[in-house]
């Protein structure tokens, strides 16, 4: 289980790549789109501080999920 920051949702693999790079997260691509995120995380305090650091670099719509 655990917590996952999903930041960001991108259509281009190479911008989701270079995103990433920049704040340190993860790509894949589950479905449609390229997503990025941070984690996973044990703890939901963590998650929060990840959240924080990705809303603080731009991402107003970044969430945690569960990282079933």
């Amino acid at each position: 289980g655990g917590l996952m920051v999903q930041a960001a949702a991108f259509s281009d693999k190479a911008r989701a790549d270079k995103a990433a790079a920049a704040l340190g997260a993860s790509v894949s691509k589950p479905g449609k789109y390229w997503l990025m995120r941070l984690g996973p995380f044990a703890s939901r305090a963590e998650a929060e501080a990840a959240l924080a650091k990705a809303r603080a670099a731009g991402y107003s719509d970044a969430r945690i999920l569960r990282a079933d």
